[in-house]
């Protein structure tokens, strides 16, 4: 359903023009987010809303009734002597989750108390927002009560609720139709306990009779008492996702299997910044009643069958690919690309939209699809072709952690397709426009483990190869000083190269911002990085396709480039390779979790430049050459001058998507760190006392 928006590090200084061309440029990513907060699910993944527009189709109001016969009672704690501390001036008391896999239209009961030590707690249990999919969820309270003085008041018809609409990736063309419940609790004051217990009843009725749900066993905020009870017929699985084990009983009673956790205080866990989303940092329970991959995968194969023949648009599209293309590869990258770029990417994921493509007529006749009607798209087009092909089950960030989960299809968030072809296997993404190159050096996506429908999927696939994939930028700046007055602007030339996933990236940026806004972006960051940048030659793109390589070429009239000098008669230049940042997400060693790294990204910055002058002069710089490697990534750095010509060169490889920290690699980030910083050339006006002017040394340094 989404193809993930995957932003390399950028650098600090380059970040004017990365900003501007990001905001201009995405990939569709239908995939919902975390899970915020403390909240038990029956998916992976919970949406977060960023828009709340009026549910104007919905006539719902707030329903009371009694909770679901499988609850059990869990004490609430005694305010007086819990320990836990406050978060936002309120105190979370008890979190209560429990569900019976057997009735699952009786819901997942969900129980709050909340108490609001101070006035700013008093957000916490006035107002109240639960999610839910109003095509087959509803919400029923069970009890809302307010504990002022050791008295419990009930809130029942003082409760007010209003069901709004939820798109959180509306900007990107995503339509969810999620909801969100907004209560609002009247009359509540400083020192109150909130009392607060429902069930969001209704299941997907797509993946009956199976079922998965997810529930936390940590939180960002500190609970008095954390308690889980979830029934389910026996063959169910389950695994404890995480950084740890937790304590989780298992127990088999009357052809059921009854898992349990707490009552138990929990400490507030402190998320550690740069941690791969395939490691989550959050521990939860998961079950599911699915039994096996296969499973899923025959479930997934049924959305994405077939017809025996091909309708009439679809055989006139493979005869017309057929007719200009030759051979079976070019027809099926022609078939490839049509569906990429003649197929503007939406999801309306409305009535069976989560998981149902929509047929391929809807989506010739509309020119529109999400990731599932693209899929199907082309696969119809390859089968019309004669080319083998099946859908493949993702996830786009969290893939390759996925063999630590049960079987579930409520795991993957995107689809995507997999063809062989003269004892090949390729790797197709119809969701992302604007990809070229031949169909052996088309760049080719890794998430990690993925289900792929075929008729004997029983297992998760691999997508490593033995070659990283190529996402490749070779950024160049020159410059010449000979035969111009220091207080001179000069010319600046650059020329970028991409190639792979980055030339990819660069073509749907032009094409989304224009190459006239990309321009003004990188004048924008002359101007600031060279005091001053008017525009000499326009932006060029040359765009190889079937070698998927682009190149950009401009140059601007920027300040003179030697600064005036100082009190000292000392003048520098300063160069430094802008475009190159970081290449681990974070680099404290005290850490339980694995660090992101800038993978797949191998980028190279040179700059060069003519540093003799017309007053002549000759510098004095030793060659330099740093080589650090390590499992994470390889940094090197060469500094060169001869005839007059000065080259920097610098060069960064990520070698796997995450790692865990060691101290060599965070000891070869420093020192690439150190390299990173500007190269300084000085250049002595006024040479001490008794040396002559051409005995100055003049030096480089970093």
């Amino acid at each position: 359903m989404s193809v993930g928006r995957v932003l390399a590090f950028c650098g600090l200084g380059f970040a004017v023009i990365m900003a501007l061309a990001y905001l201009a440029f995405h990939y569709p990513g239908d995939g919902p987010a975390d899970p915020p907060g403390l909240i038990a699910t029956n998916d992976a993944r919970t949406p977060q809303a960023r828009e709340l527009l009026p549910a104007t189709a919905s006539a719902r109001t707030l329903e009371f009734g009694p909770a679901p016969a499988f609850v059990q009672p869990v004490p609430m704690p005694d305010p007086a002597t819990a320990g836990v501390e406050p978060t936002g001036g309120a105190r979370l008391l008890l979190a209560d989750f429990q569900y019976d896999a057997r009735n699952p239209e009786a819901g997942l009961y969900t129980r709050y108390v909340i108490e609001a030590v101070a006035g700013a707690g008093l957000a916490a249990i006035s107002r109240f927002q639960i999610n839910l999919d109003p095509r087959y969820q509803s919400i029923i309270i069970h009890e809302a009560v307010i504990i002022r003085g050791g008295e419990r008041e009930s809130r029942e018809g003082r409760v007010a609720a209003e069901f709004l609409r939820q798109e959180p990736e509306l900007a990107y063309g995503i339509i969810t139709g999620m909801e969100v419940a907004v209560l609002r609790i009247e009359d509540v004051r400083q020192g109150d306990t909130l009392d607060l217990s429902y069930s969001v009843t209704g299941a997907n009725p797509l993946l009956a009779p199976h079922d998965t749900r997810s529930f936390p066993l940590a939180s960002i905020t500190g609970i008095e008492q954390l308690s889980v009870r979830t029934s389910w017929p026996r063959g169910a699985s389950y695994r404890v996702i995480g950084t740890s084990e937790e304590d989780v009983t298992v127990e088999h009673r009357r052809g059921q299997t009854v898992y349990g956790f707490g009552p138990h205080r929990i400490a507030p866990v402190q998320l550690e910044d740069g941690a791969p989303a395939d490691h989550p940092q959050l521990p939860v329970l998961m079950v599911s009643s699915w039994p096996d991959w296969a499973s899923v995968a025959d479930w997934g194969r049924s959305f994405y069958r077939l017809p025996a023949e091909p309708d009439a648009e679809i055989a006139a599209l493979a005869a017309r690919f057929r007719e200009a293309h030759g051979a079976p590869a070019r027809q099926l990258t022609a078939a490839l690309e049509f569906v990429q770029d003649e197929i503007r990417y939406q999801a309306v994921l409305l009535g069976d939209g989560t998981y149902v493509p929509a047929s391929t007529s809807e989506t010739l006749r509309t020119r529109t699809g999400d990731c599932k009607a693209k899929t199907l798209l082309l696969l119809a087009l390859l089968d019309a072709l004669g080319i083998e092909a099946y859908p493949v089950l993702a996830h786009t960030t969290a893939g390759r952690g996925l063999d630590g989960y049960p079987p579930s299809p409520q795991l993957f968030d995107h689809v995507f397709v997999q063809a062989r072809l003269d004892g090949h296997t390729f790797w197709l993404e119809p969701a992302m426009a604007g990809q070229r190159g031949s169909l052996f050096n088309r760049s080719q996506p890794d998430y990690g483990l993925v289900l792929v429908l075929d008729d004997q999927a029983s297992r998760l696939t691999s997508m490593a190869t033995a070659e990283p994939p190529v996402a490749s930028t070779v950024f160049l700046e020159s410059f010449e000083l000979l035969n111009q007055s220091l207080e001179d602007p000069l010319s600046w030339s650059i020329e970028v190269t991409h190639r792979g996933h980055m030339a990819d990236q660069w073509r749907n940026i032009v094409r989304e911002m224009g190459l006239s806004q990309l321009e003004q972006a990188y004048t924008l960051f002359y101007s600031s990085y060279r005091q001053s940048a008017e525009l000499e030659t326009p932006l060029q793109m040359e765009d190889d396709e079937e070698m998927n390589t682009l190149i950009f070429t401009a140059s601007w009239q920027v300040a003179p480039l030697v600064s005036p000098a100082d009190a000292d008669g000392v003048r520098e230049i300063r160069l430094r390779p802008h475009t190159l940042d970081d290449m681990l997400a974070a680099t404290a060693m005290d850490r339980r979790s694995p660090v992101a790294t800038a993978y797949p990204v191998h980028r190279r910055h040179i700059i060069e430049g003519g540093i003799d002058y017309s007053d002549g002069n000759f510098w004095q710089l030793q060659d330099t050459r740093d080589v650090f490697a390590n499992e994470a990534f390889e940094f090197s750095y060469t500094t060169h001058y001869e005839n007059g010509l000065l080259t920097l060169d610098y060069e960064q490889r990520a070698l796997q998507p995450s790692v865990v920290l060691t101290e060599e690699m965070v000891e070869h980030h420093r020192q690439m760190r150190q390299r990173l910083r500007a190269y300084i050339l000085q250049l002595h006006t006024h040479p001490p006392e008794g040396q002559a002017d051409d005995e100055v040394p003049d030096s480089g340094k970093s």
